[in-house]
């Protein structure tokens, strides 16, 4: 994370009162951020991974923290439908969107594989009469999928209402790093119909950066 889980944390405490201790986490990869969920009381927390390849070592990584935790590896989207999955040889790079000017920032980056993956809206697994998550009520939204943020957000149906969330943290792009991506403009103002306003933006010399979204006091 390029802002800091503590600096969102203070920011949240000030406006809401208290901190989050329910995170959904989506775009998992290895559970980078178990330790700073941990160090700031966090108590559950979702992993969704897409990758299936990453999934034991997310396994390993996050048991050394004492949360409740879950791991869902599953793709979530707006609508619910068979994506290709671009891996590259960076996981951290790999997409639903071809490569555009990713390939100009990190040539060294490219495609090593594609996989057909079923992927789904948040709504409809939490609708589903087997509804397996084991908490429906969070309260800080971390997404991190290469271009998919938006999508993964409309696939949130009315839980994007949901009075539980306070934050919303989202890895965000004023360049089309890859194809068909919205950039950070289209992102504010589907965040705004709902009271989420970017109040904090870290962006790096390749046209991606971090961005935090509070929801309105």
């Amino acid at each position: 994370m390029l802002i800091k889980y503590q600096k969102c944390c203070d920011i949240i405490r000030l406006v809401h009162g208290s901190a989050p201790t329910k995170v959904l986490h989506i775009g998992a990869h290895t559970g980078e951020e178990a330790l700073d969920y941990y160090n700031n009381g966090v108590k559950d927390v979702i992993w969704f991974e897409a990758n299936e390849d990453l999934i034991p070592k997310l396994e390993e990584h996050i048991k050394q923290f004492a949360m409740n935790q879950q791991i869902c590896p599953i793709a979530l989207w707006d609508k619910n439908e068979i994506l290709k999955f671009k891996i590259t040889n960076n996981f951290q790079s790999s997409s639903f969107f071809d490569l555009n000017t990713h390939s100009s920032h990190y040539p060294n980056i490219v495609v090593t594989e594609e996989k057909d993956v079923q992927a789904l809206r948040l709504d409809s697994i939490i609708s589903h009469s087997d509804n397996l998550l084991i908490f429906n009520d969070f309260e800080f939204i971390n997404i991190d999928t290469q271009g998919a943020e938006l999508a993964i957000l409309k696939g949130f149906g009315n839980h994007i209402n949901s009075n539980a969330i306070k934050g919303i943290y989202l890895e965000v792009n004023k360049e089309k790093l890859y194809d068909g991506i919205p950039l950070v403009d289209e992102i504010d103002n589907f965040l705004s119909k709902f009271d989420f306003y970017r109040i904090k933006t870290k962006w790096t010399p390749a046209g991606w950066g971090d961005a935090f979204y509070l929801k309105a006091g």
